[in-house]
């Protein structure tokens, strides 16, 4: 898919007659982020993945920064690409950031959203720009133990040790300005007031044990969005890889009610 200034790597797997679910991704990570829910979800839609710019198979473009609007911009050219006019939103963590944004500027492309690990605000700027920083000077190598920690619980980590590794792979394969000109999103984003617009049925899908997008976030979601159905899984970020089974269930239930 191209947009005005990158080439965006997109799959899109074609069931006429479903409705379309576009799936968006955490930070750091490509489209195969969703390789264990995609099966069951595959079956029942027409589900478009993508890169984001910078990710996996996209190039970064030309803007050293970006704002939550463009990415939103970018996920509607993958739709338009895809010939699809309105959609589900499945996003997870900026992901989810991106849905809600979505969902706020361009609602009659919206069919409903469900918004997992994620948050409408992530303080602080210092955070953030240390951040940027770093992995403009050094590459994302020094952080991927941190984010690892942040994104699966101890327990998990210990026993899938390969999946963990799958994740590190991964990571490591983002480029830093790709990863540095998202992250400058996430410094820049406040959507506490705009997410009151949303109109959408929404369902908010959060972790017990998320350190990064904790359980007061996903409450605070789910008590601005009129309507928003809120469930928490015992799990740290990464819900739809720890908790595959009730991750899914959970959203096709939602999808198909």
């Amino acid at each position: 898919v191209t947009t005005e200034d990158a080439q965006l790597r997109c799959e899109h797997s074609l069931r006429p007659g479903p409705p379309a679910l576009l799936l968006l991704n955490p930070l750091g990570t490509s489209l195969e982020i969703w390789d264990d829910a995609f099966p069951a979800l595959s079956e029942r839609y027409e589900v478009v993945r993508y890169d984001v710019r910078g990710h996996g198979e996209s190039t970064s473009g030309s803007k050293t920064e970006l704002t939550m609007e463009q990415l939103a911009r970018d996920a509607l050219a993958v739709l338009e690409s895809c010939g699809i006019a309105r959609a589900h939103l499945c996003g997870l963590s900026i992901g989810g950031m991106t849905a809600m944004q979505i969902a706020t500027i361009c609602p009659d492309r919206v069919l409903k959203i469900a918004l997992c690990s994620t948050a409408p605000y992530m303080p602080s700027h210092e955070t953030w720009n240390a951040r940027i920083q770093a992995v403009r000077t050094q590459g994302i190598a020094p952080l991927i133990d941190g984010i690892l920690q942040r994104w699966l619980t101890t327990p998990y980590r210990m026993a899938h040790p390969e999946k963990v590794e799958w994740i590190r792979t991964m990571l490591l394969a983002a480029k830093p300005e790709g990863y540095a000109a998202c992250a400058a999103a996430i410094r820049d984003m406040d959507q506490r007031q705009s997410i009151k617009t949303i109109t959408a049925k929404t369902l908010v899908i959060g972790g017990t044990q998320d350190p990064g997008t904790t359980p007061a976030d996903h409450a605070l979601i789910a008590a601005s969005i009129p309507g928003a159905q809120l469930v928490m899984l015992e799990a740290a970020h990464l819900l739809q890889i720890e908790r595959q089974a009730e991750f899914t269930e959970t959203l096709l239930q939602f999808l198909a009610a």
